[in-house]
């Protein structure tokens, strides 16, 4: 792998609550949010106003088996690696809250068509 000067790689298990230390996760449990992919981190990029490039096929090492991707972002003002998750953080959760509350509807909607064929 190539040096980036400037630039922080961001695999999408450092903010994955649903994994422990050892399997990669960086940021405090509470702060991460469940089933972290490379498109959540690349909108919460987005709105957090970072610039980034975007390397969808590669796999993390501690995960060798699934590509997951990653993301590069730019760091101009020299943050340090911890800040930049945590910044980043904010944003994945609260577009998983959003998929999360996308998905109950859903499903609760499929429910109320179900209930509303049946006769009693």
């Amino acid at each position: 792998m190539r040096k980036r000067d400037g630039m922080v790689i961001v695999w999408p298990a450092y903010l994955d609550s649903n994994l422990s230390r050892a399997q990669g996760r960086r940021v405090p449990k509470n702060l991460g949010a469940p089933e972290v992919t490379v498109e959540i981190l690349k909108k919460a990029a987005e709105s957090a106003g970072f610039d980034y490039d975007l390397e969808p096929d590669k796999k993390y090492p501690r995960n060798w088996s699934a590509a997951s991707g990653y993301l590069v972002l730019g760091n101009p003002e020299g943050h340090k690696k911890k800040r930049l998750l945590l910044m980043l953080a904010k944003g994945v959760r609260r577009l998983v809250a959003q998929r999360e509350s996308a998905k109950l509807e859903a499903e609760r909607k499929k429910t109320k068509k179900k209930r509303k064929g049946t006769k009693r």
